[in-house]
């Protein structure tokens, strides 16, 4: 039980795929515009990352790895992404308030996703730390969507100096928010 948490602990805050990687960083920009858009995409991310993580990590240790195809292992992540994100544009649960399904076709082409199979795949989890990794990841980005959306709207009221405005102001906080999470590297090993 202890290990679960730190995995998902690990993956949200000590590893966050926004700040330390710098993978989810293009949507995360992207998203924090409006709080409806961070909301869906961030809805979205909490499904679609723990599937996909599972999926992927399944296809590699029964399929590719057996038949030694592993160079091939980023040409089928990405069409596993694909085919998970047209399959959940059939589910209609997905149709509900939230409006993911709107940001389904954002997430086919995130970068976010792809990320984080690789990263998945480097740490070489078995199929349940692959669930929890992914949930853990998909957590940390929303916080980060959700955290950079508040500061966003915070900045648009502030008297921020002309050459700082917009992306600008956006990127050195999240740069300082990086530096933030840099505390979180001592908590698990």
């Amino acid at each position: 039980m202890e290990e679960i948490f730190l995995v998902l602990i690990s993956s949200a805050l000590v590893n966050n795929i926004v700040v330390t990687h710098v993978i989810g960083t293009d949507p995360a920009l992207v998203a924090t515009q409006r709080r409806d858009v961070a909301r869906g995409i961030s809805y979205l991310m909490l499904i679609l990352l723990p599937l996909t993580t599972v999926i992927a990590s399944a296809t590699t240790q029964l399929i590719l790895i057996p038949l030694q195809l592993q160079y091939l292992q980023t040409f089928v992540f990405v069409m596993l992404i694909i085919m998970i994100v047209y399959g959940l544009r059939l589910w209609p649960m997905l149709s509900g308030k939230s409006g993911a399904k709107m940001f389904l076709p954002l997430a086919g082409v995130n970068v976010t996703v792809l990320g984080t199979l690789l990263l998945n795949q480097q740490q070489e989890n078995n199929l349940f730390y692959s669930f929890i990794f992914g949930l853990g990841t998909a957590i940390g980005f929303a916080l980060m969507l959700a955290l950079l959306t508040a500061i966003n709207t915070r900045l648009e009221m502030a008297d921020v100096p002309a050459p700082f405005k917009g992306l600008s102001i956006t990127l050195l906080t999240l740069g300082l928010i990086s530096m933030a999470f840099l505390g979180f590297s001592g908590l698990v090993k």
